[in-house]
């Protein structure tokens, strides 16, 4: 049983902050107005089937170049 415990608290702890990024990330993406309709529609589906590597992809390539 504590065993048990001790994953379930681990998983969260590698989950929750995983999760919080990818829907900062999805959330910048919709709100981007320097993004073509299409692009968002292209993001969306990334991020809904490829998740954190998609939100890690859109870091790299939009988020962090909007910002400098």
């Amino acid at each position: 049983m504590t065993q048990q415990l001790i994953l379930l608290l681990m998983s969260l702890l590698v989950l929750l902050p995983l999760l919080v990024f990818w829907g900062k990330m999805f959330t910048d993406m919709s709100n981007n107005d320097y993004l073509p309709r299409e692009a968002k529609l292209y993001w969306t589906v990334l991020f809904l089937f490829f998740n954190v590597f998609a939100a890690v992809y859109y870091y790299v390539t939009e988020y962090r170049n909007k910002r400098r």
